[in-house]
């Protein structure tokens, strides 16, 4: 298949080419560079430079069957902050993506989603059924989105797979976005300075490899339209992660607590049931053996 990644050139986009060229698709990558990296492209790469608000640079591209969209705006604060710029990214980039989508014919569209749809939820883990309450403009252009990809698709025929991600962390990722708590813990601890904990550190998350939601995409080009959360259906403290990595990393420091970050969840536990039913994707990587290959690559 001709595969279009919005967003090729970050961390998620990077991954997901290197193994959808491995699997023998054709990959054609579209990136601003404003978080992706130009390191991330190689002389092999079919890449533009490009806004997805503006998709012109790709006119002369013919014969795309499926988008992988990956570019937006992915922190928390910064919705919080300009909820406006949160918008136009995430949704009115969205909605340019899919007008695309329409024009050249593409047969599927993969969606980059996530846990922050869902809000506050005590009853865990968290089904695509459950309600969607999000807690911070991030959450609801997500939702939003989402909303349209389904009606739209549907409207013009297009298949489509929306992915829910859970906290997806690896060795390429930033301290960016929600799972950029396990980077920020290893920059700390590489200069043996103390991690930070937000809040009480009882908070939990989900943590995925980047390398399963790699997979997951792959494995999202032959499965069924619809909402599909990509997990490894796990809870863990943010204390218990801060644990592992003091541990994985051989160091003899203590965290900081600091302040708890306005908009965020407390507790996130997503169940993937679901898209393991549908695909047959399941998550080859637990936390632990996600945090000890990505230290072991960063070293």
């Amino acid at each position: 298949m001709k595969v279009l990644i919005t967003g090729g050139a970050g961390f998620i986009g990077t991954y997901t080419k290197e193994l959808l060229k491995r699997e023998g698709h054709e990959v054609v990558i579209l990136d601003n560079l404003t978080t992706g990296s130009e390191s991330n492209i190689n002389e092999k790469d079919v890449f533009y430079k490009g806004d997805i608000h503006d998709l012109s640079v790709l006119d002369n591209e013919t014969g795309i069957n499926v988008i992988v969209h990956l570019a937006a705006q992915i922190q928390v604060p910064v919705s919080i902050e300009d909820p406006i710029y949160d918008m136009k990214q995430n949704i009115e980039g969205t909605l340019k993506v899919l007008e695309f989508a329409k024009k050249s014919k593409v047969k599927k569209v993969i969606f980059a989603s996530s846990a922050a749809v869902y809000g506050d939820n005590d009853n865990l883990p968290i089904q695509e059924e459950s309600k969607l309450k999000p807690m911070s403009p991030y959450g609801i252009s997500k939702m939003t989105a989402e909303k349209y990809i389904e009606t739209l698709c549907e409207i013009n025929n297009i298949d489509y797979v929306i992915l829910r991600y859970a906290n997806v962390f690896g060795p390429k990722q930033s301290t960016r976005g929600e799972g950029g708590v396990i980077r920020i813990f290893y920059d700390a601890l590489a200069e043996d300075q103390p991690p930070q904990i937000e809040g009480d550190g009882g908070q939990t998350r989900d943590f995925i490899y980047v390398e399963d939601i790699a997979k997951a995409h792959l494995y999202s080009l032959n499965t069924s339209s619809g909402v599909y959360n990509v997990s490894t259906n796990k809870e863990i403290t943010i204390n218990e992660l801060c644990k592992i990595m003091i541990q994985e990393m051989e160091k003899n420091i203590s965290p900081k607590h600091i302040e708890a970050r306005k908009g965020d969840i407390y507790r996130s536990k997503l169940d993937n049931t679901k898209f393991i039913t549908a695909s047959g994707c399941k998550p080859s990587y637990s936390v632990e053996a996600g945090i000890r290959k990505m230290i072991k690559e960063l070293e």
